[in-house]
């Protein structure tokens, strides 16, 4: 196929970005820490990697509508409402603007991610 151009990216291959530690007023619980490898990034959207150690912690989804699938590790997420859906390897989630809840850790997970501002 002519034209054709696609770039390969293994998370065991990754030289991942340090860790930064997850902002203290929003940690509920532990001190987890994150790392992000941005493959493509633009004022519209973001795609890339990002892992995460263990915690809990609050997150907020103004403005922008994340997909996600995660290649590894385990956890929860738990909506403001109180609904949670256990994360795994081969778990898929679209979390739509203004979603708003909590990431519960228990090993570290990465997650491919597409962000797309509204």
């Amino acid at each position: 196929m002519t034209g054709f151009s696609a770039t390969r990216f293994e998370a065991s291959a990754i030289d991942w970005p340090d860790d930064v530690a997850i902002a203290a007023e929003r940690v509920i619980a532990g001190s987890p820490t994150a790392s992000t490898f941005a493959i493509e990034a633009t004022s519209a959207h973001q795609v890339g990697l990002w892992r995460v150690t263990p915690g809990e912690f609050l997150t907020d989804h103004t403005g922008y509508t994340e997909y996600i699938h995660v290649l590894a590790g385990a956890g929860r997420l738990i909506d403001d409402g109180g609904a949670v859906l256990d994360l795994g390897p081969g778990v898929t989630v679209l979390m739509q603007p203004g979603w708003k809840g909590r990431w519960v850790v228990h090993a570290t997970i990465t997650k491919v991610y597409t962000v797309i501002n509204a």
